[in-house]
């Protein structure tokens, strides 16, 4: 008689070895490596058909013992006197060996078919095969976290770099001045021995600065900060840091180029156009300031007009390739016409400023991290902050340099 203890392990096995061959069936007409997850489900299959082979090995040695092959095969035929398997209206088998190759022939549809009768179409058909998928297997398969934390954001302040952080802990009080000369003494030509030198008295005021605070909070719950990985607690500090910095640079960078009130247009869009309009903003900004340009600030889409200006020798001009920098497509340094060129991408589109950069100011007190737990909500609130000042010491000490005008 027919163990069914056996036969349902057989049959799990065979689920078992269809689930791995379409796994990597999958795999192969992707042409593609194993993901992890097929990795650990074919891991997983490979130790469930060990645990039925070690079933299976001690249930077969008491049906051979007993001697039940026989009395299967003919079953399976609708025969239980133990005679030699037949199909009706065919020849009878030899052997069981017989039988159970013309029986997986039918099974498989790369081998070429012998002629069957009815009965034995029957028999070929009468087996049903399930096929399982992932989908009936989610609880077995992973959701795996690959790579760093992408974060698209730029928080590399070019702008504040560009002219240096004042630290301003130690000043209290809302506010703060600088003191700057707005008239200088008189010297001259003494007209006649025993006659007065010339004199005037030098006038001091003070160039106000006001504190203003940036920050931000979020409240995190304990869960979000112990269940995750990466976890989302130094991700969400990152952050907020990275914001931080982003919001204090376009502020300052904001205020400075809306500070500045002069102006000089190119001539042309070409090479000698925008050189000859840097020359004489930077002679407007010595005028100015008695100070000669250190710095050109330029926005992105400036950046991107002037870098494709090309020279009479083919050379990208302003760039690395064309003033002694390491400028190009592939980095925002670089000099123009020897002199660092920073690019702000948060200044408004067509800026372009000339100026010393020791006379704009950006002054900053870094609060940093602060953080406050919530026992009763397992939760955490935290902010990040600091204080900033800006400002422009002498804003005729810079020149904004504008694009040709458009010829009709």
């Amino acid at each position: 008689m027919a163990n069914p203890v056996l036969d349902r392990l057989h049959a799990e096995r065979e689920r078992q070895i269809e689930f791995v061959d379409n796994t990597l069936g999958g795999a192969e007409r992707d042409t593609r490596d194993l993901v992890e997850a097929e990795v650990s489900n074919i891991r997983a299959a490979r130790e469930r058909i060990t645990a039925i082979d070690a079933q299976i090995e001690p249930l077969v040695e008491f049906e051979n013992m007993r001697d039940t092959a026989r009395s299967t095969l003919a079953s399976a035929l609708g025969r239980r006197d133990g005679a030699t398997p037949a199909v009706a209206g065919g020849p009878a088998y030899r052997s069981p060996g017989a039988f159970l190759v013309d029986y997986v022939r039918s099974r498989d549809p790369q081998v070429e078919q012998p002629d069957r009768t009815a009965a034995a179409e029957r028999v070929a058909q009468a087996r049903v095969v399930a096929h399982q998928t992932t989908p009936d297997t989610p609880g077995l398969l992973p959701e795996p976290v690959v790579g760093p934390l992408i974060n698209l954001m730029d928080a590399t302040r070019p702008f504040v770099t560009s002219i240096g952080a004042k630290d301003m802990g130690a000043v209290p009080g809302k506010k703060f001045s600088r003191p700057r000369i707005t008239q200088h003494v008189l010297v001259g030509k003494q007209a006649a021995e025993k006659t007065d030198l010339p004199s005037r008295k030098m006038i001091i005021d003070s160039l106000e600065f006001l504190k203003e605070t940036y920050g931000g909070v979020v409240n995190i719950s304990r869960q979000d900060i112990d269940w995750t990985s990466p976890s989302a607690w130094d991700a969400l500090v990152t952050d907020l840091a990275d914001v931080y910095a982003l919001e204090t640079e376009n502020a300052a960078a904001n205020a400075f180029a809306t500070s500045v009130v002069q102006t000089q247009a190119a001539a042309t869009d070409d090479l000698k156009g925008y050189a000859t309009a840097m020359y004489q903003g930077a002679a407007m900004a010595y005028q100015g300031a008695k100070r000669l340009p250190n710095r050109i600030w330029v926005s992105l889409d400036m950046w991107a007009s002037v870098g494709a200006v090309v020279d009479v020798f083919g050379r990208l001009t302003f760039s690395g390739a064309g003033a002694g920098g390491d400028g190009g497509l592939s980095d925002f340094r670089g000099d123009m016409l020897d002199v660092p060129r920073i690019v702000v991408p948060s200044f408004p589109n067509g800026t372009m400023i000339v100026g010393n950069s020791t006379l704009v100011e950006f002054y900053e007190q870094r609060i940093g991290l602060l953080s406050a737990v919530e026992p009763a909500l397992l939760g955490v609130e935290v902010a990040y902050g600091g204080y900033i000042a800006t400002g422009t010491i002498e804003p005729n000490a810079f020149v904004k340099i504008t694009a040709p005008p458009v010829i009709p």
